[in-house]
């Protein structure tokens, strides 16, 4: 760009500000298009993956998979915060029940981890097919 065709300071600075958007359709982690292997016959993906970095404006990086039809909609947002009450920061990452709600917030305290459910959403515990102990959150 020439100096007479530079972007106004103004402008600049606010495309600065703005999140960078990049949505990706996605498959099965182990998915054969991953493996460079033959795709004839694989199914076609069914889940988009959108990521939007805010880490220069505001220090937050949010994940949100759907399907491709926009329904069942799995939110993430990483950012560093603090555990409620304390002035320790720490490694955050908040899980919405959608694009909006909060369901539960994750604290990276050494090598632990710290799970916050939100007001009125419910933890308990289930067994997976295979016989793992595991646990939904639920509104």
């Amino acid at each position: 760009m020439t100096e007479e065709q530079s972007v106004p300071q103004d402008t600049a600075s606010e495309s600065a500000n703005q999140p960078a958007l990049d949505i990706v359709a996605v498959h099965h982690w182990d998915s054969p298009i991953y493996n460079g292997e033959d795709t004839a016959g694989t199914d076609p993906t069914n889940f988009l993956m959108e990521v939007t970095d805010q880490r220069h404006g505001n220090g937050q990086l949010f994940v949100d998979v759907a399907s491709e039809d926009g329904d069942d909609v799995m939110s993430a947002a990483f950012e560093i915060g603090n555990l409620p009450q304390s002035r320790t920061q720490c490694q955050v990452v908040h899980l919405h029940f959608g694009n909006e709600e909060l369901a539960i917030s994750l604290y990276k305290q050494g090598d632990a981890y710290i799970l916050r459910p939100e007001h009125g959403v419910s933890v308990l515990p289930t067994t997976l097919p295979n016989g793992e102990r595991a646990f939904i959150v639920r509104q």
